[in-house]
Parts: C-alpha cells; structure tokens; sequence
C-alpha cells in the first residue's frame, strides 16, 4: 500500500532544534510563543498563526533552514505608502525596508499575515488555542502521488486526543463557518461538506495504520521539543500513556464537523432547521458540534 500518510521528524532533526532553543535567537522566540502552533510534518514542521503557515522549518545537513512566504515578510503600515516613480521606474532607495530583516520579528510577521487571516481562519485558530488536547492542524492525505504539502491534496482541519476508561482516541475535526455555503445544500442533494467528511472518514479507515504510526512519533517529538513539551502538561502525560504501552492509540473514524460563527436567531431559523436537519441525518447528531463563538468552544473537543 503507497504511503499516504506520513508524520515525524528525526532525532537529528529534534537536536537540532533543541541546541537553537539553548542558543536563544529566532526559534526560540517562535518556539515559546503560545500564540504560535508547531505542527510536525514528514520531516519538516510548519509553525501557524491564525490558519497561515508562517514557516516551514527543515533541517538540512544538520542546519535549521526556514521558507516563508514573501507576504509575511512586507511590512504592514510602512511610511510613506507611496513609492516614487520616474521614467516608469519605482525608485525604491532601499528595498530591504520593506522587508521584515529577523524571523523572530512576531510581531511584524503576524502583522503581514493579519489581512490572510479569514474569519473561518481565526475561528479555528480560537477552537485551536482553546483546546489544549488539540495536537495537528491541517491534516493533509498525500493522494495520487501528491507531496503532503500540495494544497490538493484532502484535509481536515485539527485533530485532538480523548482520553478513555481503557484507551486513547484520536478525533478529526472538519470546521466550517455558519455562513459558508459547503454546509447547504438543496432538496435531495448532499451538502459538499457531508461529501468531505466522508471522504476523510474512507481515507482513515483504509490508511488507519500509516495515521496511527505517524502519530506516535508525532507524540514522542512532541514530548521531546523544548518549548513545545511543557505547554500544556495533561496533554503531554497522556501522550506519554500511549507511548509507554499503557494505553493503545485507537484512530477514530468517524470525524466531527464543527460549525461556528451564528446568533441565536440564525441558529433557531427555519430555513437552518432544515438544513441542520439534513447533516444530522447524513452524520449523526454526535458528530455535528455546534456553537455561535468560537472563543470557548470546547465542547465535542476537547473530551469525548
């Protein structure tokens, strides 16, 4: 069976990491930002804010290398707006001024990503930051020879850890804002959403094996990568249960769809009633979470 789903990075890498940290400098200002979440990738990391990926860091011949984006490097409110122009040319004295010149300039970085961040962005990103038990973000399916990164390629928005009588569940999570028009449908006909969902739920059942292998090195680099291990202490003793043999990582697959962003009036209308209506029908009433903010949304998430 071709890999389709592949997790970790090595302990080359983990060192690496480690001795920057020690060192101080640009990873550990991004490392020990709790704004900030670090997730591991087939040997490389991206570190998100908001729902952009403002980094992906490898290490290359024992050398952290880091690739952004030019967008996140211009800088957000930089004077004079406007840039000089002669004979059709910019006169731009120095263009390294538009530029953000350290990595560990946050507070720039965020700054640039802000216009990117989307409010379906920024409600997964408060879902994310309010459940601690939340370990990988964007989980892509590498298909059809795709490389895991290709923006193709299927994926599911966060994945959390619940903790059992007698074993550990790793739950999907697909979220979407209320308004957006992948969760209606009309008459008969399956909301695109429900179609998404399903498909991840084939996907983990066919490649349940490669999920949970990659994620028990996901939870040992976890546990192994200062700044990272400490943040948030439950979640590191139960993924140190699993690793430790004394409970089994089972991979759930049946993945939740999480819907936020509504008042009350929105939610109790009868048009949504209908639709509502439809995904339960479709999912189940277990695995369709709802809450009108996103700020707090813990339940359905953050325990069974």
């Amino acid at each position: 069976m071709p890999t389709v789903f592949d997790r970790g990075i090595d302990d080359a890498f983990v060192s690496a990491l480690n001795a920057a940290y020690d060192a101080g400098g640009w990873w550990r200002t991004l490392a020990d930002d709790t704004d900030l979440l670090i997730a591991v990738r087939s040997n490389y990391l991206n570190v998100y804010w908001r729902g952009n990926s403002l980094l992906k860091v490898s290490c290359e011949k024992g050398r952290l290398v880091g690739r952004v984006h030019y967008k996140y490097l211009l800088r957000a409110g930089r004077t004079p707006d406007y840039v000089l122009v002669e004979d059709g040319r910019p006169v731009i004295p120095d263009p390294a001024s538009f530029l953000t010149q350290n990595i560990g300039d946050l507070r720039s970085l965020k700054a640039a990503a802000k216009p990117y961040a989307g409010a379906e962005k920024v409600g997964v990103h408060d879902i994310v930051m309010g459940n601690p038990n939340i370990v990988d973000v964007e989980v892509a399916f590498s298909v059809a020879g795709t490389e895991e990164g290709d923006s193709g390629n299927p994926r599911v928005d966060f994945a959390a850890i619940h903790e059992m009588v007698d074993e550990v569940r790793l739950v999907f999570f697909e979220a979407k804002l209320f308004s957006n028009s992948e969760v209606r449908a009309g008459g008969d006909t399956p909301p695109k959403v429900v179609e998404q969902v399903n498909r991840y739920a084939a996907l983990l059942r066919q490649h349940g094996e490669q999920v949970e292998r990659s994620y028990r090195r996901v939870f040992g680099n976890l546990l192994a990568m200062k700044g990272v291990v400490g943040r948030h202490p439950e979640r590191d003793a139960v993924l140190r249960k699993v690793l430790a043999g004394e409970k089994p990582l089972v991979i759930c697959d049946r993945p939740r769809l999480v819907l936020f962003g509504f008042d009350d009036d929105q939610r109790r209308g009868v048009v949504w009633t209908k639709h509502r209506g439809k995904l339960v029908d479709l999912l189940g009433a277990d695995r369709i979470l709802l809450r009108g903010n996103s700020v707090g949304f813990t339940n359905g998430i953050s325990a069974p």
